[in-house]
């Protein structure tokens, strides 16, 4: 229930609008500013209460990100707000004046109020220019123009905010898959489930050290980056898995393996060897925090996944050479690290 609360702890705190954000947010449609839309009273009776501890978000989204309880959202929601004193903190990001933002411009659990709406979307602050894309998204709603629901990523402008709805998306998807996996492994035995978990723990490996070290993480946006990266590669293995369920294998042949490992090791030297000489060969390639030891430790992570992937394919899929695994995923790593640099 806290997936959310969880993956915020460990990102930046926002800060609320002050001052010059306040004033730079001011694209007064109608004529009115974040000054004036704060003085918009509060309605007493829709504060209700809420447990301490309460997650406004959880509550808001459900776990999925396919709704929730509107209500008791709201209720959290204006003791977070409260217990903030009416900042965004890190437990608030998708909570507090944001969740009752949404409430409000979306109707959800209590009448539409754009004016509510928007004096949350002043207090809940952020960049200048998402604010302005807030108000002005809010006022399309009041014209009719806009009918679709209102959501807090909707009118993101900045790296840090990118992040977080990266990973708030990343974690709805999660629970998804989640679901997805158990069904897969409904008929699996306690072996293979015991090869299942020592994949699973090297891939959690492998999938962190891509994120950290094979991403440019030099920007504003590198929480979406990384986030967007493990994505992908968690996609894949669902993917991956469901089509070997279902009868498929990998095309490559055990005897591809030899060749193959040739021209990964081949690659990998030189894909180290352009980031110690601070290299650009490519005007796409990746840069920045990527350099020659990550890609070392990310190597390093990935062998240690290869081997637990033949090691639980053994088990499921016996049907198959080792080597043709291995052959398979050596590939896929060689693609992996060609990209690292934009190709040989």
């Amino acid at each position: 229930m806290h997936t959310i609360r969880l993956l915020l702890m460990s990102l930046t705190l926002l800060a609320p609008p002050t001052g010059s954000a306040l004033a730079a947010a001011d694209a007064r449609p109608h004529g009115a500013t974040c000054h004036d839309r704060l003085q918009v009273p509060l309605p007493e009776a829709d504060v209700g209460t809420a447990p301490a501890g309460c997650a406004a978000a959880t509550l808001y989204y459900g776990s999925d990100g396919k709704g929730g309880d509107p209500v008791a959202a709201r209720h959290c929601a204006y003791r977070e707000r409260a217990g903030a004193g009416h900042t965004v903190s890190r437990e608030t990001v998708f909570g507090g004046s944001g969740v009752l933002m949404m409430l409000y411009a979306n109707g959800q659990g209590v009448p539409r109020d754009i004016a509510l709406a928007s004096r949350f979307a002043c207090e809940y602050g952020g960049a200048p220019a998402e604010i302005r894309g807030r108000l002005q998204h809010l006022q399309w709603i009041a014209d009719g123009t806009d009918t679709a629901p209102m959501d807090i990523c909707d009118d993101i402008t900045s790296g840090m905010m990118s992040g977080f709805c990266a990973h708030r998306d990343a974690g709805f998807a999660r629970v998804a898959r989640n679901r997805q996996w158990q069904a897969l492994q409904s008929d699996w035995t306690p072996v293979q489930r015991d090869a299942w978990s020592a994949l699973r723990g090297a891939a959690d490996d492998y999938f962190g050290h891509v994120g950290s070290d094979e991403i440019d993480l030099s920007g504003t946006a590198r929480g979406a980056f990384a986030a967007e990266a493990r994505e992908t590669l968690e996609i894949q293995l669902l993917a991956d898995v469901q089509r070997f369920e279902h009868g498929d294998r990998p095309a490559q042949t055990a005897a591809a393996l030899a060749p193959l490992d040739r021209q990964l090791n081949t690659v990998y030297r030189e894909v180290r060897a352009r980031l110690q000489a601070g290299a650009s060969p490519h005007p796409y390639a990746l840069s920045g925090t990527v350099n020659a030891d990550g890609v070392r430790d990310t190597q390093r992570a990935w062998l240690r996944y290869r081997d637990a992937w033949v090691a639980f394919a053994a088990t499921r899929w016996p049907d198959t050479e080792g080597d043709a695994w291995r052959a398979w995923l050596t590939e896929t790593r060689t693609a992996a690290l060609e990209a690292i640099t934009g190709g040989p």
